[in-house]
């Protein structure tokens, strides 16, 4: 299969889709398929995958053989103006597409500035969602939460699994861990540290600490810096700037417990890498992995409350005896469910079977 990636990103560390789509590239060349990159910013990742040169007007004319006629183009994310005239010229041409929205279209993220996305929606983003073959999500969460009237099928991330292992745990307190986005709405960090607040003298006598890491992106780590201040959680929560590459990983080892507390997601990655790891994690429902965690004796689940997530923490701290049981099932659970050669094969036979419907549908007519 010929399959084009077409992305409108600057290649953040700290954004799923970034770390995520080169992973995917590689992934699907495993397979056999030829696969290729185009980023309509001008950009590029580091990753050994094969990248098309930027240009300043898009056409699929231009694109090197075999991809001005590729089998199937794959868009990363829905809400980029790049994308609406790409799609234009595929829909003339007759190239099929999907869209992999990454939680945009969920009914929780729709919300969110409703009427500017009302009023997007029904100028130009209707139109590209509409034409698609479909929209793939990345969980049964997202699938159930995302109606667009358009056909959607599941097919998730995955993770590379790592040599290192989490193999021993605090013998006093605990390290309580989260890295990713400063995105206090999203990622629901206010809800964690109100949860924080909810249960403190808990934590300073048991001597649980929080660090949270995660990059400076318009104002957001002053603005956590005022929500630490102004919640009174400053003795056992630290906020540090982005951690990458073996300080991240080292990081990871070093602590007893990833904590994530998104409101909405699509399949969050920071999570899957933790598990991989053998990292116990305590998440919200919204992460669409709380329940699979919770099941598979991989952590603990949360509401998307801070009742709920202070509750979680005070059973972490009672159950503290079951973390190395918990990251044995971790570990395991991603290697089964998640690692990217299980992921990608599922992946590759959905692409397959939209083509085929496809064509069949275009015969019947």
């Amino acid at each position: 299969m010929i399959i084009l990636h077409i992305a409108s990103i600057n290649f953040d560390p700290f954004s799923g889709v970034c770390v995520v789509m080169p992973q995917y590239l590689l992934e699907q060349e495993k397979l056999g398929h030829q696969v290729a990159l185009y980023n309509s910013k001008d950009s590029k990742t580091d990753a050994p995958v094969y990248q098309i040169p930027h240009m300043d007007n898009f056409d699929i004319d231009k694109m090197p053989e075999p991809f001005n006629r590729p089998d199937l183009v794959v868009f990363q994310e829905c809400y980029r103006k790049e994308h609406l005239g790409v799609g234009k010229q595929l829909e003339k041409k007759g190239i099929p597409y999907i869209i992999i929205p990454h939680g945009e279209l969920r009914k929780e993220a729709q919300k969110e500035k409703r009427l500017k996305k009302a009023a997007a929606n029904l100028l130009l983003f209707n139109r590209f969602t509409d034409k698609a073959l479909a929209l793939q999500c990345l969980s049964k969460e997202e699938y159930d939460a995302t109606d667009f009237g358009k056909k959607k099928f599941i097919a998730t991330n995955g993770v590379a699994m790592p040599q290192k292992r989490k193999t021993e745990f605090s013998g006093t307190g605990l390290k309580m861990l989260y890295i990713g986005r400063l995105d206090a709405h999203v990622k629901g960090l206010d809800i964690l540290l109100e949860a924080v607040r909810k249960c403190l003298d808990l934590l300073k006598s048991n001597s649980v600490t929080l660090d949270i890491y995660g990059p400076d992106y318009a104002g957001r780590y002053a603005h956590m810096e005022e929500l630490i201040s102004s919640l009174g959680v400053g003795e056992v929560v630290t906020l540090h700037h982005e951690i990458v590459g073996e300080d991240k990983v080292n990081k990871l080892l070093e602590s007893d417990i990833f904590v994530q507390t998104s409101r909405h997601e699509g399949m969050p990655g920071g999570i899957l890498e933790a598990l991989s790891y053998g990292l116990p994690c305590l998440v919200s429902r919204g992460t669409n992995l709380g329940e699979k965690i919770r099941d598979n004796g991989c952590g603990w689940m949360a509401e998307n409350d801070a009742d709920s997530v202070a509750e979680s923490i005070r059973r972490v701290i009672e159950e503290k005896d079951t973390l190395g049981d918990k990251s044995v099932k971790a570990s395991a659970f991603v290697a089964d469910n998640y690692s990217w050669n299980v992921i990608m094969k599922e992946t590759i036979a959905s692409y397959q079977k939209l083509l085929e419907e496809n064509n069949a549908s275009g015969l019947q007519k």
